[in-house]
């Protein structure tokens, strides 16, 4: 009996240790203090990681993401740390490239400039350029009206002078068919005259 009590015993404390990382694991996960740290931190490192790999260096950002792979402790916690190491995975992907790296980063700016709403010096300008900019809409108006009715007044004049144009052409083509007929039937008469006197 005296074994059997201490192999439970040991089997308690073995279950107790097991127990209390696994607690320790699910409090470090939702405890906010340190979900905001870790996403600090994360942050941090990627931001790291890209100014390395825009200059083209892939060693630190090898090493990081390999300690990040380490880390990986249970399965709710691979799907955090796969959702935080999107960034890298972009990173990976444009290791040596700034030009890419650049784009990424104008396109992530440009989204985030997006999402955030207008401040009140913007909202200022665009309210001190919108009458200046109804403004040039009219003159630009005007100017396209303008020449509108030039094209069309242009058109017109040169349909018109197509059309005269065309009357006296065919004019001509019916006189000139005419005296080709009156000089047939001259030549035909003629003929005819010379044909009977025979």
């Amino acid at each position: 009996m005296g074994e059997e009590s201490e192999a439970l015993r040991a089997d308690i404390e073995d279950r107790r240790e097991s127990m209390a990382g696994t607690i320790d694991a699910i409090e470090d996960r939702v405890v906010p203090s340190r979900i905001i740290e870790r996403r600090k931190n994360a942050a941090r490192e990627w931001a790291g990681d890209v100014k390395t790999r825009v200059m083209g260096t892939t060693g630190a950002a090898s090493a990081n993401a390999g300690s990040t792979v380490g880390r990986i402790g249970d399965s709710v916690s691979a799907a955090t740390d796969a959702v935080s190491n999107a960034p890298a995975q972009v990173q990976r992907a444009t290791a040596g490239s700034p030009l890419i790296a650049g784009a990424v980063a104008f396109g992530i700016g440009a989204l985030v400039a997006a999402l955030l709403p207008e401040t009140k010096p913007e909202q200022r300008a665009v309210g001190a350029v919108q009458p200046q900019l109804a403004t040039a809409t009219d003159a630009m108006k005007d100017a396209g009206q303008q020449a509108l009715e030039t094209a069309k007044s242009s058109a017109q004049d040169a349909a018109q002078d197509l059309k005269e144009s065309a009357s006296t052409h065919a004019q001509e083509i019916a006189n000139q068919a005419k005296d080709a007929g009156e000089q047939v039937k001259q030549a035909t008469t003629d003929n005819s005259g010379s044909t009977q006197v025979r």
